[in-house]
């Protein structure tokens, strides 16, 4: 049986990609057992679909489309980057 600490990973790449037969049936018995899993899992999942919403929202809005940085805000990031890996 597979750890808290597994589960959650499992749950976090249940959201990307299919997990294999084993690894969907461990999961299942183990967020039957465990509702603290089980909880995060319900977080998890309602975070991804929302991100995602909003990621399609932006996508559709034609005003971030056109938002641009000034040429001083791209200064200034390239200095903050700069003074970074220095």
């Amino acid at each position: 049986m597979f750890s808290c600490k597994e589960i959650s990973k499992l749950v976090s790449e249940s959201l990307e990609t299919k997990l294999t037969f084993r690894q969907r049936v461990e999961l299942w018995m183990h967020l039957r057992l465990c509702r603290l899993c089980a909880a995060f899992r319900r977080d998890t999942v309602a975070l991804h679909r929302r991100t995602q919403q909003h990621v399609a929202e932006l996508d559709n809005d034609r005003s971030v489309a056109k938002a641009k940085l000034s040429s001083e805000a791209r200064q200034r990031i390239k200095q903050a980057i700069a003074a970074r890996n220095d």
